[in-house]
């Protein structure tokens, strides 16, 4: 099933990054990030993913973090190997941190408070 870029609620930039993600009641997988952005990011396993809807805990490093960033997500789409995880409840921290990941990897020179109040949220 395709994913369609206009039905995001923001953009996403590449990335390869290691990530642990568990639904409730099964043991921790790992798998690989492969894009990001301040609202979910695209998920790659070894194996079947989590059907659409599932939520799912991820936690995932990113380059220049201190810490891992932990949050709650939804499996919004899901083919194969891959599935679009929406990032559902984020600190302010952590959805810092992935700002400015991301702003670096996209160039973009906003802050977090500039984004629309439905990214914010």
């Amino acid at each position: 099933m395709p994913y369609l870029a206009d039905e995001r609620r923001s953009l996403r930039v590449p990335c390869d990054l290691s990530v642990e993600y568990a639904v409730k009641g099964a043991p921790t997988r790992q798998g690989r990030m492969k894009n990001i952005g301040p609202t979910g990011a695209l998920l790659t396993t070894p194996g079947a993913v989590p059907p659409v809807e599932m939520e799912v805990i991820v936690s995932f490093h990113l380059p220049l973090s201190q810490r891992p960033v932990r949050t709650l997500g939804k499996v919004r789409w899901a083919h194969q190997e891959t599935a679009g995880v929406e990032f559902v409840h984020l600190s302010a921290q952590e959805r810092e941190e992935i700002w400015r990941y991301y702003a670096r990897e996209s160039g973009r020179q906003r802050s977090p408070d500039s984004w629309p109040r439905s990214i914010r949220e």
